[in-house]
Parts: C-alpha cells; sequence; structure tokens
C-alpha cells in the first residue's frame, strides 16, 4: 500500500513539474512560502523502493521534467547525488522500457542544461584560468554520470529498447561519448529481402 501511495505521490510530482515556475519551487523550495524542496524526499523514495519500477520510472521522469530548462534545478539533482539513483534504477529495471526511458531524458536534461550556459572552450586546453575552470566544470558534470557507468548502462540496456533509443542517443551524445545513430525504414529493408 505504501509504495502505492509513493507511486502516485510522484506521478502527480511528474505531473507538476510540467510548469517551469512550480518545478523550481518543488526542487528548489520557495523563500516566499517557506516551503522546503521536495527533491530530497524524491530521491529517499527512490532509494527505499529500488525494485518498484514505476517508483523510479515516475522519479526517473520527475528529475528529467525538473532539469528541463532550468539549469538551478539540474545543478541541485547533480548535487544532491541525483545521476547515482538515476542509474541505479536504469541498472535495476533493464527490461523496463518506461524506466530507460525516462533515465535516459534525466541524464540527457540535467547535463545538457549544466554544459549549455557554460561557453565552448575553442582554444583545446585554454589560455585563461577561467577558461580552465569552465573546462573543470564540463569535465565535473560529465564525470557525476560516467564515473556511475552511464555510458555502459545506455548503450547496453537503454540503447537496446526500441521505446528509449534515440534518449539514449542524446544523453550518450551530450556526455561526450561517441555515438552513431543508424535509421533504417522498414520498407526498404523488406525490398531488400524480397530481392534475394
Amino acid at each position: 500500500r505504501n509504495q502505492r501511495l509513493v507511486a502516485a505521490s510522484l506521478g502527480l510530482l511528474r505531473n507538476l513539474c510540467g510548469n517551469d515556475e512550480i518545478k523550481t519551487n518543488l526542487c528548489l523550495g520557495s523563500s516566499s512560502s517557506s516551503s522546503p524542496s521536495i527533491l530530497p524526499h524524491l530521491l529517499r523514495s527512490m532509494q527505499l523502493h529500488p525494485s518498484t519500477a514505476l517508483i523510479q520510472e515516475h522519479g526517473c521522469g520527475t528529475l528529467a521534467a525538473m532539469a528541463l530548462r532550468r539549469p538551478a534545478n539540474a545543478r541541485a539533482i547533480l548535487d544532491a547525488d541525483g545521476p547515482r539513483w538515476v542509474i541505479v534504477a536504469m541498472r535495476r529495471h533493464k527490461s523496463n522500457v518506461n524506466v530507460q526511458r525516462q533515465g535516459a531524458l534525466a541524464v540527457r536534461n540535467v547535463v545538457s542544461r549544466l554544459l549549455r550556459d557554460l561557453p565552448e572552450d575553442k582554444n583545446g586546453a585554454g589560455a585563461a584560468a577561467g577558461v580552465a575552470s569552465v573546462g573543470n566544470e564540463r569535465s565535473s558534470v560529465r564525470d557525476a554520470f560516467l564515473e556511475l557507468g552511464a555510458e555502459a548502462v545506455l548503450r547496453n540496456i537503454a540503447g537496446r529498447h526500441q521505446g528509449s533509443v534515440d534518449e539514449a542517443y542524446a544523453a550518450l551524445r551530450d556526455l561526450g561519448c561517441t555515438v552513431s545513430l543508424v535509421k533504417f525504414n522498414a520498407d526498404d529493408l523488406q525490398k531488400k529481402s524480397n530481392q534475394r
């Protein structure tokens, strides 16, 4: 019964996070109403119910929605060890395409939102200390996921599901991993098969 309540609550939070102002207040807390952040509770729910796929799907989906278009939210998720619980969920629910899709979206949204606002390092190693700190920030964002094994999870689990392959590709790309996406037309494949 507790798991159903947690899943329903996370599902509600996930839907509420479709609104930018609401998701920021939920993720960071609201100073105007003295409301605390729900982020620690969301992550704790994922920790307490690792075998419940619906909780993991809604947890990853809520994190993905919170990070979308909101760099401060993405930073809070990163700082709260959110990447760890996304990767744990994806590893634990290898055959659940919904968990894989939402997990890949969470990885992509956190990484891309944090890296998007950093200036590009066009000089390679960089000439000034400011450029070096940007490079360090870029590395720390990516490493938060890569050190947890995100590349293998995205390639070997999420990338093998038709319903999450595009999200896995985008997450790998934003993590800076070498990746290629091959698409084919089923009609063309059938024609070639008939020609043999």
